[in-house]
């Protein structure tokens, strides 16, 4: 069965987000690209990331559900599928894994 994705307006979603954490986050405060279909790049700020996914922040947040692509210096480009927001603050499933031993050092 797949996870749906997730939307949500009421703060308590934020208490109960750590118990689905099931991998490692490494909080960063990195710049990304967002890309969406033919639209022009959108800046986002990375706030965390694991192997197989990202949080984010953006003043153009992408939609739950939309198929997008972000590309973080150093990282190259990642596919991925929005699982959730809250208002500018998304939830990114990367398809690819992500090489957290960059942001380590």
């Amino acid at each position: 069965m797949t996870a749906q994705p997730q939307f949500c307006d009421d703060e308590t979603f934020w208490d109960t987000i750590d118990a689905y954490d099931r991998e490692t986050r490494i909080d960063v405060e990195a710049d990304a690209q967002l890309f969406r279909d033919m639209d022009q790049p959108v800046d986002i700020c990375i706030q965390n990331l694991s192997i197989h996914g990202v949080r984010a922040t953006s003043d153009f947040p992408p939609s739950v559900g939309e198929a997008i692509e972000i590309e973080l210096a150093g990282l190259g480009r990642f596919q991925g599928v929005v699982r959730w927001r809250h208002q500018n603050i998304f939830g990114i499933h990367t398809f690819e894994t992500i090489d957290l031993s960059v942001f380590l050092d």
